[in-house]
């Protein structure tokens, strides 16, 4: 299937009829029994070489002394936006079947917890016009900006709501999309290394990978759906798939990791930040070990 017609898919089918976004309506998903509902399930794998993390210097956020509890312990952090097994079991896509109008219950409220300067989990999926729960666990302050996207290669973003975050507090901000739009994304806006992404879901149908790349949706009404692969960092994958009354159903992807483009200043290992940290504070992280 070429990239044209799954960005369409995408776009018109699983965000028209399962989220009604372009007619302004909260949600078309209806809640009911599911009588011989079928599982499907998978892998999805990463094929090449596993991108390198991104780069950022603790020098130029402020509490240096507690965010480099993870880092490379000379004053970097590294933000992986790629966890690959050895055998390329591919962590945090979402899997999501689109357009299934009828279904077990929806409940579903997405959390995102800050803790040791980081955000996690890097990727989860959001609805539309429903709530999600922000929790701090550190005892330096942070600031919640999220931003609505139309598309991953689209360089406009739109600021959903900017949350500051006091130390060891929780919030709970209401998630609304510009029209068109479907991509959620979250940085800290005093730590830049502080990132997370999340994709809009219509239906309780999706799951995110787990570290081996396994995904396992049950209880589909038995039908013929179009199911989706998305991480941020790569051009999303659709697969057409006939789930059967009571039946197991298996479904695989492959993303290709030379499709990934990083920038080159992302990547930038020479620098004079180490010597002036080295003076001051720079000391061993007690959490996490980076390395390149």
């Amino acid at each position: 299937m070429n990239a044209s017609r799954s960005k369409w898919i995408l776009l018109g089918g699983c965000f028209l009829a399962a989220h009604l976004f372009f007619s302004g309506m909260s949600s078309a998903y209806e809640e009911g029994a599911v009588i011989s509902g079928g599982t499907l399930s998978g892998r999805v794998t990463l094929k090449g070489d596993v991108p390198p993390a991104r780069i950022y210097h603790l020098v130029f956020s402020p509490n240096i002394d507690y965010c480099q509890r993870i880092s490379d312990g000379k004053g970097n952090r590294y933000l992986r936006e790629f966890e690959v097994g050895d055998d390329g079991g591919f962590k945090d896509v979402v899997v999501a079947v689109v357009g299934v109008e009828r279904g077990k219950p929806f409940d579903f409220t997405p959390r995102i917890e800050l803790e040791n300067c980081q955000i996690g989990p890097f990727v989860t999926p959001v609805r539309n016009f429903h709530s999600i729960k922000l929790v701090t666990k550190d005892p330096v302050s942070h600031d919640i900006q999220a931003y609505t996207i139309k598309d991953p290669e689209d360089s406009y973003t739109f600021q959903m709501f900017n949350k500051p975050m006091p130390a060891g507090t929780a919030a709970t901000k209401q998630v609304r999309f510009r029209k068109g739009h479907f991509i959620f994304r979250t940085q800290c806006g005093i730590h830049d290394f502080m990132q997370s992404w999340g994709i809009a879901v219509g239906n309780p149908y999706f799951a995110v990978t787990r570290e081996d790349g396994q995904f396992t949706i049950p209880d589909l009404p038995p039908g013929e759906y179009d199911v989706m692969a998305w991480h941020p960092r790569l051009q999303v994958q659709v697969r057409r798939v006939k789930i059967s009354p009571d039946g197991n159903t298996d479904l695989d992807f492959v993303f290709d990791s030379s499709k990934v483009e990083i920038l080159d200043y992302d990547l930038q290992t020479n620098y004079r930040l180490e010597t002036w940290l080295e003076t001051r504070r720079l000391v061993p992280p007690t959490v996490e070990l980076q390395t390149p």
